[in-house]
């Protein structure tokens, strides 16, 4: 890994934002997992399509990226999607054992696909922008590898605060919930403030 990419903030800055993303959305998916089987009682199939209107929203909202990002540029489109993803994460922490699927996670996971679909795309041309022109080949691996290294910590941190918790079930997912909002308002504080500026179309200014 070359030590240049992380020198100036402006360009580690986006690179860190593409590990806390995935650091919030494991822990996540995991928990609203065990929250659906454990608390709501549902079956592994029907946990699995609990998640549907997430993968629904994320999918469209890639397809809405794709005219977005020309007309404001990556930064405020990335922005918007980090901001989609803190508030999702934070109206999904809020769940309790008195909550339905309805009424506790269909409209947290749609704003979470809707999130997660405008982050992804123009962070990764951000992160491809900033990075010297040498070493192209090595900013693309690394930001594949700041996901997967950001996915583990992620749930790691999440788990354990989930594991010393003295609460029921149903809460002690709350709490690694709460937790996990930690993850896409560091991502968006360091992408909104040092990733570099860009107009219409994604040109440095």
């Amino acid at each position: 890994m070359l030590l240049e990419f992380f020198t100036r903030m402006r360009g580690a800055a986006p690179l860190l934002a593409m590990m806390l993303i995935p650091a919030g959305q494991a822990g996540l998916l995991y928990f609203t997992a065990l929250f659906t089987q454990n608390v709501l009682g549902f079956t592994p199939l029907q946990t699995g399509l609990s998640v549907l209107p997430f993968s629904a929203a994320l999918l469209a909202a890639n397809l809405l990226t794709g005219r977005l990002v020309p007309r404001h540029g990556e930064r405020i489109v990335g922005s918007a999607g980090m901001s989609a993803l803190l508030a999702g994460s934070w109206w999904m922490s809020r769940i309790d054992a008195a909550d339905t699927f309805a009424a506790g996670l269909l409209g947290p996971f749609v704003l979470l696909g809707l999130g997660a679909g405008l982050t992804i795309a123009p962070l990764t041309a951000v992160i491809m922008h900033q990075a010297p022109p040498a070493h192209l080949g090595a900013a693309s691996s690394l930001n594949q590898g700041m996901q997967q290294l950001g996915g583990a910590l992620g749930l790691a941190g999440m788990t354990t605060v989930y594991g010393g918790a003295s609460t029921g079930e149903a809460a002690s997912i709350a709490t690694a919930l709460t937790t996990g909002t930690v993850f896409p308002l560091l991502a968006l504080t360091l992408f909104a403030t040092w990733a570099r500026p860009t107009t219409p179309g994604g040109a440095p200014r």
